[in-house]
């Protein structure tokens, strides 16, 4: 069975009591508990509420009294079957009714626990009432919920899921583009948050027929080729750049975000396989070159500058990202990473950087651990006594005399 259904046994189910007597146990056959690792939790919620057959009043119910309101926004299950339990007006109890009735009618709660049925009501009328504070509609919550269905959908290469969103007016656009990403970075090795995401079992040709499936379904190719290019470019998928360069890929045009997303990520092959198949280094004033340098990784600066990066243009932008780049998806947080920052620096300084002026010094007074970095450059062996000295001249400029060692 797979993942997305977890919910089928629940199907035959016609109460309240009869699904809680099964959904932890199924969730947790699925690993897809809460406690399970993001975002199996909130696909568990979308593809039930989504995709299940069961009355809409009782996956509402459902999701109230036993759903974690911790790792899923609960409005996105009252947007989206809130016409659905507005046909059936239900009537509150007489003793809450002029507090929330105004809000909509209730749910038919059928349960042998009073209790649970008291919270459940609660639940649904705050919830409702979040939307005036929030001015917002139960439709934008609906759209709301399509577009996450969508995302799910094309990161499990879905293609059921991903016609069902798009036939409710799901947009590829939405969230940043969220619903192309995924199927636009493939199957890859790069180090990536996503990388965990994916579904086992999946190809590169799977995720490209969800990307032609979004084309097929209304999403101008330019706009799709424009999000997918960077995403494959930075999780290191050549196969994936092919396959978007014969389906038009503009490399001239969008080569230079693509180029920035493969050196940020480090993205070796990628980043190679861009500058062959013309992608502009010098684009969008050298921003692959400053990507670079974020990255805190010398042979990815390396190979840009091989490829005629100009980095003497750039000089003043380099020092300051150097100085203070802290890459989260390569290092930990709680790491300084001053040894990595010297390396770049004295790297950059030994290809011709040459940081001066009012930038320089206010880079050196803005970061914290400046003086470290510097200290470290300064006495680093690797380092030229001339480039040694350029940083003890500006480390003095920013905190005075005998302020580097």
């Amino acid at each position: 069975m797979s993942d997305l259904r977890w919910y089928l046994p629940l199907e035959h189910c016609t109460t309240l009591d009869d699904v809680r007597s099964r959904w932890q146990e199924l969730l947790e056959r699925s690993r897809m508990a809460p406690f399970h690792n993001v975002p199996r939790y909130e696909d568990a919620m979308l593809s039930f509420l989504g995709t299940s057959a069961l009355a809409p009043w009782l996956k509402l119910a459902a999701v109230l009294a036993c759903g974690s309101a911790f790792d899923f926004d609960f409005r996105l299950a009252v947007g989206l079957l809130k016409e659905q339990i507005d046909e059936l007006d239900a009537a509150w109890p007489a003793t809450v009714a002029a507090a929330v009735g105004d809000n909509g009618p209730a749910l038919p709660i059928a349960t042998s626990d009073a209790w649970l049925g008291a919270f459940i009501a609660g639940r649904l009328a705050g919830l409702r009432e979040t939307f005036g504070h929030d001015g917002t509609r139960a439709d934008n919550w609906r759209a709301a919920f399509w577009n996450r269905y969508l995302e799910m959908a094309c990161r499990h290469a879905d293609a059921e899921g991903v016609a069902r969103a798009l036939r409710h007016g799901a947009d590829p656009r939405a969230d940043g583009h969220a619903a192309i990403l995924t199927p636009a970075r493939g199957v890859h090795r790069g180090f990536l948050p996503e990388s965990g995401h994916l579904t086992p079992g999946r190809s590169n040709a799977d995720y490209q027929s969800i990307l032609l499936q979004l084309l097929e379904g209304g999403l101008p190719r330019t706009e799709m080729l424009a999000a997918a290019l960077p995403a494959a470019a930075g999780a290191d998928n050549t196969d994936m750049l092919d396959f978007l360069l014969a389906q038009g890929a503009d490399m001239r045009a969008d080569g230079a975000p693509a180029l920035a997303a493969a050196a940020r990520n480090m993205a070796v092959e990628a980043l190679a396989w861009l500058l062959a198949h013309g992608a502009d280094v010098h684009a969008e004033d050298g921003a692959a070159l400053l990507a670079g340098v974020a990255s805190l990784h010398v042979g990815t600066v390396e190979m840009l500058l091989a490829a005629g990066a100009d980095l003497q243009a750039a000089s003043s932008l380099a020092f300051r990202t150097a100085l203070t780049s802290r890459p989260h998806d390569f290092y930990s947080d709680e790491s300084d990473l001053v040894d990595e920052r010297a390396d770049m620096l004295v790297f950059l300084l030994a290809q011709g950087m040459r940081p001066s002026g009012a930038d320089a010094v206010d880079a050196l007074k803005a970061e914290f651990y400046a003086r470290r970095v510097i200290d470290a450059a300064a006495g680093h062996e690797g380092i030229a006594l001339a480039d040694a000295e350029l940083l003890r001249v500006l480390a003095e400029r920013a905190w005075g005399p005998g302020s580097a060692a």
